[in-house]
């Protein structure tokens, strides 16, 4: 599932690409994964312009001129990917946008995604569960020190949690807390001073990095796309188990941390 790496590398790419690009149709393939009618999902955008391309957590915000805020969550396998005019396509797509340029930005395997389309207080009501991002400057070593305070949960879980913190998955949870060196069954109330600081100080760390790489997942944004999924090669933990860790060579090991996938190294996680 995307998390916030991927979705800031999908928020620049069209953010470059389809911003002021004219909407001149809408395909619904799928109607499940919007929140009205067809019909009336094809008037609130079509001849629209995007303005903007923001992330709010692991979902898409796209502003469109008129006040509409069409928002989205790809889910478990969903993607994106730009088409160029003359590109042939075998997937038709859940919802695919037409733009008068002729590129076609197709939402793919949207079986749990969805996109919405809504007005500001309806976006605000539809993210207001979310908690703190963690890549703003709100989110502070004081602040984390304080979120953590009361919290009697495993690490990993918190870390998962959308409403403790926005934007982090099982893929960059594990790759955090093995730059932290900390364990993820370890208890949050149970951490240590210097082990709160070095875990605050691996998440804006590993996910700016994965940004950089292009985040985790390794299908092209668009068929000249060279940047998206280098990260994959670079994991550390997550996926990896029974290989060798990077650091010490010990096996890595998976274990079941409320009822998800959790990666570490017994060596280097204490």
């Amino acid at each position: 599932m995307p998390e916030i790496p991927e979705m800031e590398v999908y928020k620049k790419q069209l953010n470059e690409t389809i911003r002021f690009k004219k909407i001149v149709d809408v395909e619904i393939n799928r109607p499940q994964s919007i929140n009205m009618e067809p019909e009336e999902f094809r008037e609130k955008v079509i001849d629209e312009l995007p303005v903007y391309i923001g992330r709010r957590g692991k979902h898409l915000v796209l502003t469109l001129g008129n006040g509409v805020y069409l928002v989205g969550h790809l889910m478990l396998g969903g993607r994106l990917y730009l088409a160029k005019p003359e590109e042939k396509l075998k997937t038709k797509g859940s919802i695919v946008f037409h733009f008068l340029d002729g590129k076609r930005l197709y939402f793919i395997n949207f079986r749990l995604g969805w996109l919405h389309a809504l007005d500001r207080e309806g976006m605000d009501e539809k993210l207001a569960t979310l908690g703190i991002e963690p890549l703003d400057k709100e989110f502070s070593l004081e602040k984390f020190t304080s979120m953590l305070s009361e919290k009697k949960a495993t690490i990993k879980s918190l870390l998962v949690d959308q409403q403790f913190i926005a934007g982090i998955g099982n893929c960059y949870s594990d790759e955090i807390l093995f730059n932290a060196s900390i364990r993820p069954d370890r208890k949050a109330d149970d951490l240590r001073v210097g082990e709160i600081s070095s875990l605050y100080s691996a998440i804006p760390f590993t996910l700016k990095e994965a940004i950089l790489n292009g985040g985790y997942m390794d299908k092209p944004f668009a068929k000249d796309d060279k940047l998206t999924g280098g990260q994959n090669k670079l994991l550390k933990v997550y996926d990896r188990e029974g290989e060798n860790c990077y650091l010490c060579s010990d096996k890595i090991e998976m274990t079941m941390i409320s009822g998800k996938k959790s990666y570490f190294c017994p060596t280097c996680q204490k």
